[in-house]
């Protein structure tokens, strides 16, 4: 019996299931709209209505609670410059789950959940860009420094090689062996 039970485990632990439910709600805050298993959706719908709540409040306080659960300056932001405002005049109800049936594969109960007042494609398109675009930039940036490091330690090698002084080769002395 689940007498007391509040919180559903969702088969992790905590630790996998706060990162999950965060990871869902950063999708569901890129994309408006997200598929996946219907007790996922139940368990990020709670968090994602509740970011919701504070981003309509749009303090520092509040944009410093959504940053705890969304550990990203730009898509705090637009969670609380755009998707907060949206809900202004809603006392809740922020999101919906549309049942989908169950996957083909393991049977899972599927859905989709989205928020209710969504925005047009193209800025939905856009704010994907710019939240993706910055994991690329930094990706490249690593990558540069990376190669440019390779390139000096090669180059610092090559000069060592020409700055030595040229040896004769050594020969193999042979072993009187002694009995």
């Amino acid at each position: 019996m689940r007498h007391g039970d509040r919180v559903k485990k969702l088969g992790r632990t905590k630790e996998h299931r706060r990162a999950l439910l965060k990871n869902l709600c950063r999708s569901l805050f890129i994309f408006e709209k997200i598929k996946t298993t219907l007790p996922k959706a139940k368990a990020a719908r709670q968090m994602a209505e509740r970011l919701i709540e504070h981003a309509k409040r749009n303090d520092l306080a509040a944009r410093r609670r959504i940053y705890r659960y969304i550990p990203d300056h730009k898509l705090v932001k637009i969670v609380c410059d755009e998707i907060g405002p949206k809900f202004a005049d809603r006392a809740g109800g922020y999101t919906r789950i549309y049942r989908l049936g169950p996957r083909l594969g393991d049977g899972a109960e599927m859905a989709i959940l989205e928020l209710v007042e969504q925005s047009e494609a193209g800025t939905i398109a856009q704010r994907r860009k710019l939240i993706h675009r910055r994991n690329v930039v930094e990706v490249k940036k690593e990558k540069k420094v990376k190669d440019q490091k390779a390139k000096a330690k090669r180059k610092s090698k090559v000069k060592e090689k020409e700055a030595a002084p040229t040896k004769a080769p050594k020969t193999k002395k042979t072993r009187k062996k002694t009995k």
